[in-house]
């Protein structure tokens, strides 16, 4: 055999071998790919968004600029800081994020669905949120007035909202019920009966009973004022029993909170 067909033969066998090697290589390569993308639509689905990373991370070392790998770490970056600020209770900006992982074509299912049904969620809290709050605010503003009952139907609305134990509402909740709190404090001490209805937060109240404060106490505080120059007798029982209630709530006298009034 001439030396020039040897070394031809020769050439033609060791590109097959190349060739072959790479195509090979490429096949495993993009085997490897493929297995990454599913693990890490699989830890999507159980929720190991960390983990979920780190195999979509693998796969673009597999296959550099990849897009849906990157589409997919994308919506996972977006979905875990949605995630964070829901948990700081900043429900708007948690929502423009589940929007957008809602939005966004060619990445995860699973990921959209969660994050639709979140932001439909946040919705509905952001609205009713901005309800209580105007409620909460005019409650306590009857509060102040010494207008209790009507106070407590304020917070009724609050309160009485089916959902009112999720996290959510948790601090308006708090609020609502402290306020609540003190008007029925305030109000049995005048001498009324309270009562809170647990399936709708309403609060009856029924006719006073003037044993509420006892008459050495009223007495106690009529002194302190006739010695102050007050003309007691222009006071009416009630009248001079908010005196007291809102005296010892303060931890002042009498004369004070009325010279404050």
């Amino acid at each position: 055999m001439k030396r020039w067909v040897w070394w031809s033969l020769v050439a033609v066998i060791t590109a097959v071998i190349f060739i072959g090697f790479g195509y090979t290589k490429k096949v495993a390569t993009q085997k490897d790919y493929e297995q990454l993308v599913a693990r890490g639509q699989a830890n999507i689905d159980r929720a190991d968004y960390k983990q979920a990373k780190i195999n979509f991370q693998d796969a673009l070392k597999k296959k550099q600029n990849d897009k849906p790998a990157q589409i997919y770490l994308k919506q996972i970056a977006t979905y875990q800081a949605g995630l964070k600020l829901l948990k700081q209770k900043q429900y708007q900006a948690a929502r423009l994020n589940f929007q957008m992982v809602a939005a966004t074509d060619g990445g995860s299912s699973t990921l959209v669905r969660r994050s639709a049904n979140l932001q439909t969620e946040l919705k509905e809290v952001i609205k009713e949120l901005k309800i209580f709050k105007t409620a909460y605010d005019k409650a306590y503003k009857l509060s102040s007035r010494y207008q209790y009952s009507a106070s407590n139907t304020k917070l009724a609305v609050i309160l009485g909202y089916g959902s009112i134990d999720q996290d959510y509402y948790r601090a308006i909740r708090q609020k609502a019920k402290k306020l609540q709190g003190y008007n029925n404090y305030v109000l049995r001490s005048l001498g009324y009966t309270v009562e809170v209805d647990d399936d709708s937060a309403e609060t009856k109240v029924a006719p006073k009973n003037d044993k509420a404060i006892s008459p050495e106490r009223l007495a106690q505080a009529k002194k302190e004022l006739a010695r102050a120059g007050v003309n007691t007798k222009k006071l009416s029982p009630t009248e001079l029993k908010r005196l007291i209630i809102k005296a010892d709530r303060e931890h002042k006298s009498v004369v004070k909170v009325l010279k404050e009034k």
